[in-house]
């Protein structure tokens, strides 16, 4: 390897990884740390005309310096950042693995729903932290090709070419990646909800393989109908046009990624208990029914066993009969009870309704205490039969 291939005397740069529109990656090695793996970046140089050669140094120079300033898990670290001869450059760590746009051709089709989540969920975690830091920092070219996907299945933002912290009233850079990059960037006007519609347009290209449409909200269930509803409005809601509608903080779409707990709705889950009550007392009743005829029959044997006078046989015949009408009355007086508070519940009656139902419940108590089978007053006639 020749001495114009090994820069600060330190990084040997082995293979070219890239090229775009600020320089080209280069694969490298560094030479005073074991030949550890890293990745340098030069700034291109072929610029015609001065204004633009100055531009670009500034936006390479102010990478850096975003750079330089992070520490988190998901975002490439850097290294270090030197000018040598008439060239720029930049050397950052090497993330083993490949960019999810490049990943998705490879793979010619869209990712599992799941899998997409839980990238997007890595992802706001990292704009929660750039968005949080003194001052914002806004990443404004967040994009499929930018995501890197390392060996052990986690995403890391690299190029941050435009990112810079945010300044209000400030003019915050008209460079814009079609389709990913929401309506307020094109006329500089980008903040912490444009880095969210950008999340919001990726989703749309991880789960359909279909770049979004510039300037328009992304619906990937259009695309793909078996994306589940919860998603496509996700995605609708991160790139909505209007920057006040869509989620105002990485924090508010990381909840809202969370599918909803399936749970039945309020009067579903009454007409759900009330029923198990009414099946409870309609069982009450038939035990109790149960009851007095075994003791309506044992009284009958106790009779003809015991030769007792036909006066109290009749007598004692008359107060069950009374009793088990009480209970005929009460259970019809449950029954309409639950018709009521049927018709109530599903919306097919209004309020008037509840007194009705309290008023026959109350009935029933009085015809029929359920818990006590001795509590009935005996017949009128069984009072008058002799003992």
């Amino acid at each position: 390897m020749s001495a114009t291939n090994i820069l600060q005397g330190r990084y040997e740069l082995i293979s070219q990884l890239g090229q775009g529109g600020m320089g080209t990656v280069y694969m490298a090695r560094d030479l005073r740390l074991h030949n550890r793996p890293c990745v340098v970046k030069k700034l291109r140089d072929d610029f015609y005309r001065e204004e633009d050669r100055k531009k670009a140094v500034a936006f390479f120079e102010r990478e850096a310096g975003v750079l330089s300033q992070l520490s988190h898990p998901n975002i490439v670290h850097i290294l270090d950042y030197f000018e040598e001869g008439n060239g720029y450059f930049l050397v950052m760590e090497y993330v083993e693995g490949r960019d999810l746009n490049n990943v998705l051709h490879e793979r010619a089709e869209p990712f599992a729903e799941q899998q997409v989540l839980n990238w997007t969920n890595q992802i706001c975690e990292v704009l929660e932290y750039l968005h949080d830091h003194d001052p914002p920092v806004i990443y404004r070219d967040l994009k499929p090709s930018n995501i890197m996907l390392d060996v052990k299945g986690r995403v890391k933002l690299v190029d941050f070419g435009i990112a810079r912290p945010w300044e209000e009233n400030a003019d915050n850079t008209h460079v814009v990646s079609a389709g990913y990059s929401p309506p307020e960037q094109y006329w500089g006007a980008a903040d912490v909800r444009s880095d969210i519609y950008a999340l919001g347009a990726t989703m749309h290209f991880l789960l359909t393989g279909c770049d979004p449409v510039a300037l328009h909200a992304s619906f990937p269930r259009s695309v793909y109908p078996d994306i589940s509803a919860h998603v496509d409005e996700v995605v609708a809601r991160a790139t909505d046009q209007d920057p006040s509608s869509r989620y105002q903080s990485a924090g508010e779409m990381k909840e809202a990624l969370v599918p909803p707990t399936v749970v039945l709705p309020p009067v579903e889950r009454r007409r759900f208990g009330g029923e198990i009550v009414a099946g409870a007392a309609l069982l009450a009743v038939a035990c109790l029914a149960l009851f007095l005829f075994s003791r309506f029959d044992a009284a009958l044997k106790a009779g003809q066993e015991g030769g007792r006078q036909p006066g109290q046989e009749d007598a004692e015949k008359a107060q069950l009969k009374e009793k088990l009408n009480a209970y005929s009355r009460a259970l019809d007086a449950h029954n309409r009870a639950i018709m009521e508070w049927r018709e109530q519940t599903s919306g097919k009656k209004d309020a008037p309704v509840a007194a009705g139902r309290a008023g026959i419940a109350a009935q029933a108590a009085d015809e029929a205490q359920l818990t006590d089978p001795d509590g009935l007053p005996a017949a009128a006639d069984a009072e008058k039969s002799p003992i």
